[in-house]
């Protein structure tokens, strides 16, 4: 079965995205997919398989793996037990690329991350010394996620030892060519959701009718390209009403949208409320 691909929001104001999930606010399931960013996945506990590339490999007490990017998977986690916590660390290549190499002092976190392209178990000692660390992702601002991201890696370059489930990784059966052009609708829209998307404008750059763009969007990841950019701006509408943007007009063109009622249509189909809702239920105060 061919791997859909996912598109992972890392703001463009950070280098990585970190979500915790828990037994009652479990993420919704991607199925098998794959996307560029490299991902650090800590499971507390429970019993699960991991569904990498070609290899099947059972788990117990949860699990500490690290995959680099581009490579095909299902999701990790399980809901054996009502106090499990999953999290889930995503960078983009650039972080190795164009972040990291500018210290020489981090040479052995460049090559542990390098090693992840193999796919990284590591040891149920290393897992439970880090609990505390990937427990408190949640509560840090994007400048605390950043250090502990980097001194999780720090302690598992010099401390972990972890099993490689492959000698190496071959991408041969999957176009590489698809794989970039989804990578740039990605990033094109990350860059210009708050302006007007242009089908014409993103099809010309990567070498496409329009017809023929929708076509290879919704053949690659089983949906439309107005839904995926419908769906992105929700997101970055939540984003904004989060960081205490209560202003739901300023949001709304902040995040793409232009018409009120079609904007409360597309956070309703995709948040389940509405605008006015969610933040009167977030922030317990009438901001009509």
């Amino acid at each position: 079965m061919k791997p859909m691909l996912e598109a992972i929001n890392v703001d463009t104001n950070t280098s990585l995205k970190a979500e915790a999930y828990t037994s009652s606010s479990y993420c919704e399931s991607a199925g098998w997919h794959i996307h560029p960013e490299f991902e650090l996945v800590y499971v507390k506990n429970g019993s699960g398989l991991l569904n990498i590339d070609s290899k099947k490999k059972k788990y117990d007490n949860g699990v500490l793996v690290f995959l680099g990017g581009n490579i095909p998977h299902a999701d990790f986690g399980n809901k054996d037990h009502d106090d499990g916590l999953e999290v889930v660390i995503q960078f983009k290549k650039e972080f190795l690329d164009e972040k990291l190499k500018v210290f020489p002092e981090l040479k052995r976190i460049k090559q542990l991350i390098e090693k992840s392209k193999q796919v990284l178990i590591f040891d149920q000692e290393s897992k439970n010394a880090l609990w505390n660390s990937f427990k408190n992702f949640e509560h840090m601002d994007n400048q605390g996620k950043l250090i502990n991201l980097l001194s999780i890696l720090d302690y598992l370059s010099k401390n972990a030892t972890y099993e490689s489930l492959f000698d190496t990784i071959s991408l041969s059966n999957y176009k590489k060519d698809e794989i970039w052009r989804l990578e740039q609708t990605f990033e094109y829209v990350n860059t210009n959701y708050h302006k007007n998307i242009s089908v014409t404008e993103i099809s010309k750059k990567l070498g496409f009718t329009p017809n023929s763009f929708c076509r290879f969007f919704k053949k690659m990841t089983s949906q439309k390209f107005i839904s995926f950019v419908n769906e992105f701006r929700i997101g970055k509408a939540l984003e904004f009403f989060n960081e205490n943007n209560t202003v739901i007009a300023e949001v709304m063109y902040k995040s793409g949208f232009n018409d009120p009622s079609y904007f409360t249509r597309q956070f309703k189909k995709y948040q389940n409320t509405t605008p006015s809702a969610y933040l009167k239920s977030k922030y317990n105060e009438s901001l009509l």
